[in-house]
């Protein structure tokens, strides 16, 4: 009862530490994010009035607007978490996924990783659905990771949305090989991260399943199958 109580007083502490360092990175990308999306429109208004059209220049330029908003988002979200002051609304869930495919998908193609997704069903859903994307986000980094830090041939994620009477289903899954017992043991923890730590903090898990546990009523497993692994997102429907 001691262990867990203090266990508990631990978890806050981290989550008061968490909130800070959320309101620092907001207040300190503000304005860099701004500046960018100022120097795009300079840039394209350059380019409009010499006349000059290059689509590939065109196609880039929106995709830095779209990531620098994705980014100004994602940083709302999780202040949004830690606020607990949004509103839910009511979406359609296969827009939510490919918000979030399309947004992970550039940096999935420079690395040759293939991605499949079965967005089949049509599912509209309420729940907060930018923080649904963000969960998306991490899955699918971890997934590219994990493909990565092996070398994986034929590298490829599938992402599915299937339904039952009771939930939507969500499930992330990637050919790397699959996780040993002792990192599946530890996999949700705060902090533990098999990374090097200049290239993650072990919060992106941790983050994900208590967003999902907390927020959105939902549930986080991960099991491994055929020759890797599978995140499993449950949604409630009512």
């Amino acid at each position: 009862m001691f262990d867990e109580i203090q266990r508990e007083k631990i978890d806050a502490e981290k989550l008061d530490s968490l909130k800070s360092m959320m309101d620092n990175i907001a207040h300190q990308w503000r304005q860099p994010l701004s500046q960018i999306n100022s120097s795009v429109s300079m840039i394209d208004k350059i380019l409009y009035d010499k006349g000059i059209n290059e689509p590939l220049i065109e196609e880039k330029l929106l995709e830095i607007e779209a990531l620098t908003k994705y980014m100004s988002n994602t940083i709302d979200d999780f202040r949004g978490y830690f606020a607990q002051n949004t509103l839910k609304t009511k979406a359609n869930l296969n827009e939510t996924l490919q918000d979030a495919i399309e947004m992970f998908k550039p940096g999935l193609q420079e690395k040759s990783i293939t991605l499949k997704a079965n967005l089949m069903i049509d599912a509209q859903h309420e729940c907060y659905h930018g923080e649904l994307k963000q969960i998306i986000i991490v899955l699918l980094n971890n997934a590219k990771d994990a493909l990565l830090n092996r070398n994986t041939y034929n590298a490829k994620i599938e992402l599915e949305l299937t339904e039952n009477e009771s939930e939507y289903l969500i499930a992330i899954c990637d050919n790397a090989g699959g996780i040993t017992k002792s990192v599946m043991s530890k996999i949700f923890e705060p902090y533990y991260t098999t990374k090097h730590k200049s290239q993650g903090t072990g919060l992106g898990l941790y983050m994900a399943k208590k967003i999902l546990n907390e927020r959105l009523d939902g549930s986080l497993n991960v099991k491994n199958q055929n020759d890797g692994s599978c995140f499993y997102i449950a949604l409630p429907k009512e």
